[in-house]
Protein backbone atom coordinates (compact mmCIF):
# COMPACT_ATOMS: atom_id res chain seq x y z
CA UNK A 1 0.00 0.00 0.00
CA UNK A 2 1.18 3.77 -0.84
CA UNK A 3 2.20 5.83 2.34
CA UNK A 4 0.77 8.87 2.33
CA UNK A 5 2.66 12.11 3.10
CA UNK A 6 0.43 13.94 5.98
CA UNK A 7 1.21 17.50 4.81
CA UNK A 8 -0.89 15.92 1.36
CA UNK A 9 -3.76 14.70 3.87
CA UNK A 10 -6.61 17.30 4.38
CA UNK A 11 -9.72 16.91 7.16
CA UNK A 12 -10.85 15.26 4.00
CA UNK A 13 -8.10 12.93 3.41
CA UNK A 14 -5.74 12.58 0.94
CA UNK A 15 -5.22 15.60 -1.53
CA UNK A 16 -7.98 15.77 -4.04
CA UNK A 17 -10.18 17.69 -7.03
CA UNK A 18 -11.70 19.34 -4.06
CA UNK A 19 -8.31 20.75 -3.32
CA UNK A 20 -7.51 21.99 -6.95
CA UNK A 21 -11.20 24.01 -6.44
CA UNK A 22 -10.01 24.96 -3.66
CA UNK A 23 -6.27 26.64 -4.65
CA UNK A 24 -7.88 28.05 -7.89
CA UNK A 25 -10.04 29.99 -5.64
CA UNK A 26 -6.95 30.92 -4.05
CA UNK A 27 -5.12 32.12 -6.59
CA UNK A 28 -7.96 34.43 -8.39
CA UNK A 29 -8.64 35.80 -4.74
CA UNK A 30 -5.05 36.55 -4.38
CA UNK A 31 -3.78 37.13 -7.76
CA UNK A 32 -6.79 38.01 -9.58
CA UNK A 33 -7.14 36.80 -13.52
CA UNK A 34 -10.54 34.24 -13.86
CA UNK A 35 -11.13 30.66 -12.84
CA UNK A 36 -9.52 29.17 -16.66
CA UNK A 37 -5.90 31.37 -16.03
CA UNK A 38 -5.81 30.03 -12.50
CA UNK A 39 -6.33 26.59 -13.46
CA UNK A 40 -4.38 26.38 -16.58
CA UNK A 41 -2.04 28.09 -14.47
CA UNK A 42 -1.98 25.39 -11.54
CA UNK A 43 -1.90 22.90 -14.31
CA UNK A 44 1.07 23.55 -16.17
CA UNK A 45 3.13 24.66 -13.05
CA UNK A 46 2.69 20.56 -11.80
CA UNK A 47 3.39 19.98 -15.47
CA UNK A 48 6.24 22.09 -15.98
CA UNK A 49 7.60 21.06 -12.77
CA UNK A 50 6.68 17.36 -12.92
CA UNK A 51 4.80 17.37 -9.49
CA UNK A 52 1.34 16.13 -8.31
CA UNK A 53 -1.32 18.34 -9.59
CA UNK A 54 -2.85 17.40 -6.14
CA UNK A 55 -0.14 18.15 -3.86
CA UNK A 56 0.84 21.56 -5.87
CA UNK A 57 -3.15 22.59 -4.91
CA UNK A 58 -2.90 21.28 -1.36
CA UNK A 59 0.72 23.37 -0.80
CA UNK A 60 -0.86 26.05 -2.51
CA UNK A 61 -3.93 26.47 0.57
CA UNK A 62 -1.25 25.72 3.18
CA UNK A 63 0.89 28.44 2.02
CA UNK A 64 -1.86 30.61 2.05
CA UNK A 65 -2.90 29.56 5.36
CA UNK A 66 0.53 30.55 6.51
CA UNK A 67 1.29 26.61 7.18
CA UNK A 68 4.23 25.06 5.79
CA UNK A 69 2.49 22.08 3.93
CA UNK A 70 3.77 19.80 1.45
CA UNK A 71 7.19 18.82 0.46
CA UNK A 72 9.81 21.28 0.15
CA UNK A 73 10.24 20.99 -3.19
CA UNK A 74 6.81 21.41 -3.73
CA UNK A 75 7.16 24.81 -1.68
CA UNK A 76 9.83 26.47 -3.65
CA UNK A 77 7.85 25.58 -6.94
CA UNK A 78 5.18 27.24 -5.59
CA UNK A 79 6.53 30.29 -3.51
CA UNK A 80 8.43 30.82 -6.78
CA UNK A 81 5.58 30.85 -9.11
CA UNK A 82 3.08 32.67 -6.91
CA UNK A 83 5.67 34.86 -4.02
CA UNK A 84 3.95 36.66 -1.74
CA UNK A 85 0.27 36.33 -3.12
CA UNK A 86 0.89 33.10 -0.84
CA UNK A 87 1.62 34.72 2.06
CA UNK A 88 -1.29 34.84 4.55
CA UNK A 89 -1.09 38.38 5.29
CA UNK A 90 -1.09 39.11 1.31
CA UNK A 91 -5.24 39.92 1.65
CA UNK A 92 -5.30 41.81 5.14
CA UNK A 93 -2.47 44.09 3.32
CA UNK A 94 -4.22 44.44 0.73
CA UNK A 95 -7.54 45.26 2.84
CA UNK A 96 -5.88 47.67 5.02
CA UNK A 97 -4.18 49.30 2.31
CA UNK A 98 -8.19 50.40 0.62
CA UNK A 99 -9.35 51.18 4.32
CA UNK A 100 -6.43 53.47 4.59
CA UNK A 101 -7.16 55.14 1.07
CA UNK A 102 -10.60 55.34 1.90
CA UNK A 103 -9.49 56.86 5.11
CA UNK A 104 -7.37 59.74 3.67
CA UNK A 105 -10.23 60.25 0.98
CA UNK A 106 -12.91 60.92 3.75
CA UNK A 107 -10.22 63.27 5.56
CA UNK A 108 -9.24 65.67 1.80
CA UNK A 109 -11.91 68.88 2.27
CA UNK A 110 -14.52 69.19 -0.84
Amino acid sequence: MTERNPDTMSSRGPASRTDVDIATGVLVGRCGGTVATAVDDLFATARDNRISLFELSRTVITLAEGRLGGDESTRRVALARWGSALEPYAVDTAESSRETLSVAEDSVPA
